[in-house]
């Protein structure tokens, strides 16, 4: 009885500092609170990526420095500075730029090619880029090159790496190393909470990349009492990020990492044998991948022998977490695994708490984030009682501004009272948990029943041999057609009257594809999510 009251007593003590220091927080700000970071354990280890290990002092000093450098080459508020890089160092520096030197980050995704990249850097008017020599195949500076005399806004390609640039006709390109060394002083800039300081382009799921305008003091917002509570340090000691930092989530976690004391394990690309390897090498408590990167893991040859004890928690996002695969993460890691969602627009809206078991986050994306509200409507906009299918519509602190250059497409979206219309649709249980069922533009019609890709998409994926799956419908005799498009696992030969086959008795009736298709790679995003627009324009081109 003692040691349980000793127990509840330590419990309320961690709850009431933190209450308290999360309060601090607020008061803070950004600015001062990232003065104050850089002094608390400063030769505590914070990052390592490759071969490179360093401490918060040498973190905070690189950001002051490549601040100086850029200072000194005229950059300052209202300067839009684009990020172009794989998770690193300098993709870490450049999330601390805008409290710091005013800029406005843009951050993007590496795997983007040139088209993608002319349409974001013109639309946002960056003034400069941070890159790296080459990555994987791509070398980003020579298609800056190729862009820079259609992009009159951008007068500075900075490159990471060691092999010197050569200068371009218009604007110049400059080494990282030429840049850290530029300025000597950090001259103080003021910058107001309500300053824009970021910039992120939506996937393009459904078209054109969209640019999402975030001030600093709606990011901030997520330093509240409740998701501070969300912080144990156990948890955050060592967190492994399998993705780039150019998302919402990915500036998100390093702040959460700042805050619990803990340190950053990153990679440049994804590779499911060196995520094991860096889970077991550098103990990694925490997770944090796409329910396709944790598919990926589990299928490691070899993987059963590893020594993965050391995960406390695992956070999965961007797509739907099917419930198998909920399953066998729960059996080979035996943690908790949480599931959110959010997207650039809104940050963080829903996720799955502690407690909630695996079932629980395999078939919803959990309840309201701290400082966020979920209801649902209907086409008019209306809201629906709980157990009724419709679109889902979010309030949260974090909320964007609103989309860069078209205030049509933000006063679409988000209506006068702040609640941004996604486009998904869900439904509410009787507990407040969201179960989400696709997107409302790719809900199918067929016989007078609704039918959700992702609920088809998501059985396909269970057959051993395909490893993705994307359902459209198009028009067709009796409304719409389904049609599924799969890609193999590799090696893998199957065909259309297997995969019906292996739906009949599974699925309903009307579910079941009518057309199959085999791709050797779907459309997908930059982020992973499958382009249904494509898969239909595919189908109209037969």
């Amino acid at each position: 009885m003692a040691g349980q009251l000793d127990l509840d007593k330590r419990r309320q003590l961690w709850y009431t500092g933190r209450m308290i220091i999360s309060g601090l927080l607020n008061r803070l700000g950004p600015r001062r609170w990232f003065a104050l970071a850089r002094r608390i354990r400063p030769e505590a280890e914070f990052l390592v990526t490759g071969e490179q290990r360093l401490t918060r002092r040498e973190v905070f000093a690189n950001v002051e420095a490549l601040a100086a450098g850029l200072q000194a080459l005229g950059f300052g508020p209202g300067d839009r500075l684009a990020t172009l890089l794989p998770a690193s160092p300098e993709a870490l520096y450049a999330l601390f730029l805008p409290w710091v030197l005013g800029t406005w980050e843009v951050p993007l995704n590496p795997l983007l090619r040139e088209h993608e990249l002319r349409h974001i850097l013109a639309d946002s008017g960056a003034s400069a880029v941070l890159t790296t020599r080459r990555w994987y195949g791509y070398d980003h500076p020579a298609t800056l090159a190729r862009l820079m005399p259609h992009l009159p806004d951008l007068r500075a390609v900075i490159v990471q790496g060691d092999a010197a640039p050569t200068r371009a006709e218009q604007g110049a390109m400059f080494t990282l190393d030429e840049v850290l060394t530029a300025g000597r002083t950090l001259r103080p800039v003021q910058v107001a909470a309500d300053q824009i300081g970021r910039i992120t382009y939506t996937s393009g799921t459904t078209g054109q990349p969209k640019g999402v305008v975030h001030t600093w003091a709606r990011y901030w917002n997520l330093a509240q009492p409740r998701a501070f509570l969300w912080l144990d340090p156990r948890v955050f000691r060592s967190v492994l990020f399998l993705f780039p930092l150019c998302y919402y989530h990915g500036l998100l976690t390093v702040v959460a990492t700042l805050l619990a004391g803990g340190k950053l394990l990153l990679m440049d690309r994804f590779n499911p044998r060196r995520a094991l390897d860096i889970i077991e090498r550098e103990r990694a408590t925490m997770l944090v991948a796409s329910p396709t990167m944790a598919r990926l893991l589990l299928r490691v040859p070899g993987q059963e022998g590893r020594d993965l004890s050391s995960v406390r928690l695992i956070f999965v996002g961007t797509e739907i977490c099917p419930p198998d695969l909920a399953q066998a993460l729960h059996e080979r890691f035996r943690c908790p695994l949480k599931n959110m969602y959010g997207s650039n627009e809104t940050g963080y809206a829903t996720w799955t708490g502690w407690r909630d078991s695996w079932q629980q986050a395999a078939t919803t994306v959990g309840r309201p984030a701290p400082g966020a509200r979920v209801r649902i409507v209907d086409d008019e906009r209306r809201p629906l009682p709980r157990g009724q299918v419709g679109e889902v519509a979010v309030r949260t602190s974090q909320m964007m501004s609103g989309y860069h250059g078209d205030p049509a497409l933000t006063a679409q979206a988000l209506d006068a009272e702040g609640w941004f219309y996604t486009g998904d649709l869900g439904v509410l249980d009787d507990d407040g948990y969201l179960r989400l069922m696709g997107r409302k533009d790719d809900v199918i019609v067929r016989g007078g029943f609704k039918i959700y890709p992702d609920e088809v998409e998501h059985y396909l994926e269970q057959h051993p041999l395909i490893r993705r799956a994307g359902v459209v419908g198009r028009p067709g005799g009796d409304g719409e057609a389904v049609w599924a498009f799969v890609e193999l696992a590799p090696g893998a030969t199957l065909t259309a009257a297997q995969v019906r086959e292996f739906c009949l008795g599974q699925i309903a009736p009307y579910k079941i594809p009518e057309q199959v298709r085999f791709v050797e790679r779907l459309p997908t995003t930059v982020s992973g999510k499958v382009q249904r627009f494509k898969l239909r324009e595919m189908v109209d081109g037969e």
